[in-house]
Parts: structure tokens; C-alpha cells; sequence
């Protein structure tokens, strides 16, 4: 191969796995560590109806904190690898999430949950190269 053929090579190696770091994974509540006290502000996880929040693991966007709404409400400050549950009344709830103002703030992302009386609901918090995703999740 001639010496243009191997840098283009390398450029796609590299390429490619900048693109598959530019992501994060999935984490299990049970795996993450619980946000600490000190960054969990409303909601507390008291009552039978509750919403856990789990940000994936990685080392994308890892630097930044980010921001957990509940109704508008700021609920939490979740960091990389990190749970927390809240204690909420059966019925719909906008939550939403974005970046802490440290880096930048960004755009606030929400989707809404349907808690029924007892019930337990997961959501994860994402970050990919479109931005940040709250979804459901088995983990």
C-alpha cells in the first residue's frame, strides 16, 4: 500500500474510535453509585410511588454534572455512573435534564412519566454526539 492509502487507514481507525468513545452505557441502579446528599435537592424517595434516575457510565461528557428536573423543580445534580430515586405522587410528571452551567448549560431536554400508585419507574439519563436523552430503561 502506498503511503496516502495508509494515512487514510489510520485517519478511520482513529475516526472510528473517537465515534464509539463519543458515547456512554448503560449502568443497572443497583451498580450505580447514589448521588450524595448534598446534590439531591426535592423529592425525597419517601412513599410507594417512585422514579430512579440512573446516568450511564462513560467518559463522555463525564466532566459535567447534570442538572434533574421534576416538574420544573431542580430535583438533583447527577454525575457520571450515578443513581437517585425520588418520591412522587401517582400521576404525570415532566422530567427534564441538562447540563450544569459549569459547562455551558445547554438546552434543556424533557419527556413526561406516567407513575401509577405503588408502582417503581426507571429512567436513564444519556449522552451521545446528538445531546442528551432521558429513556426508559430495564437497567
Amino acid at each position: 500500500m502506498d503511503d496516502e492509502t495508509m494515512r487514510l487507514i489510520g485517519l478511520l481507525a482513529i475516526s472510528s474510535i473517537l465515534l464509539v468513545g463519543c458515547s456512554t452505557s448503560p449502568i443497572s441502579a443497583g451498580d450505580a453509585d447514589p448521588v450524595p446528599p448534598s446534590r439531591l435537592y426535592a423529592f425525597p424517595s419517601q412513599g410507594g410511588t417512585h422514579l430512579i434516575v440512573t446516568r450511564d457510565s462513560g467518559m463522555f461528557g463525564a466532566g459535567c454534572n447534570h442538572r434533574f428536573y421534576i416538574d420544573g423543580t431542580l430535583a438533583a445534580e447527577l454525575s457520571s455512573g450515578e443513581v437517585a430515586k425520588f418520591g412522587l405522587a401517582p400521576g404525570k410528571h415532566v422530567v427534564g435534564v441538562k447540563p450544569s452551567s459549569a459547562c455551558g448549560g445547554g438546552g434543556l431536554v424533557e419527556t413526561e412519566v406516567d407513575l401509577k400508585s405503588g408502582e417503581s419507574v426507571r429512567r436513564r439519563i444519556s449522552v451521545t454526539l446528538g445531546g442528551l436523552a432521558i429513556t426508559p430503561t430495564a437497567f
